[in-house]
């Protein structure tokens, strides 16, 4: 044997340890933090009904709970099911073909650790051209970490 291949060895498997030690350390604080939302939220809001001779913004609020564990930091991805690109929010009428849609902005106000608020808004001129009858959408909101 070499004398250089049982001192290189012992280091080796120590250094593979410290390592090791030191990735799983780090990992560790990431493993228990989570965000996950409270039970009983509203499942959904509406705009009310909307009178196009009006040439006032119509809007909802709503807020949803949540709760994180271990310093996480809860952030949010928020997607429509009528989505025209990321942000771009559209009420779908639900029964005129083609289809017609009304665009609409939500905006967010977090509490860290506690609520997140949804605003959200269509100004008058996206409704009052509208086809008349009853328009809909689906937001998703996923929470991180």
């Amino acid at each position: 044997m070499r004398p250089g291949t049982r001192v290189a060895r012992p280091c080796s498997i120590a250094l593979r340890a410290i390592l090791l030690a030191i990735v799983l350390g780090a990992a560790i604080p990431a493993l228990g933090q989570t965000c996950i939302f409270n039970t009983g939220q509203p499942a959904s809001v509406n705009f009310g009904t909307i009178n196009p001779t009006l040439v006032t913004t119509a809007t909802f609020s709503v807020t949803v709970n949540f709760k994180c564990t271990g310093s996480a930091n809860a952030t949010f991805v928020i997607v429509g099911l009528n989505d025209s690109g990321p942000g771009a929010y559209r009420l779908k009428h639900n029964t005129q073909i083609p289809a017609q849609y009304m665009p609409y902005s939500v905006s967010t106000v977090i509490v860290p650790g506690t609520k997140i608020t949804l605003n959200g808004q269509i100004v008058a001129s996206n409704y009052q051209n509208a086809y008349v009858g009853n328009y809909s959408d689906s937001l998703t909101i996923t929470i991180l970490p």
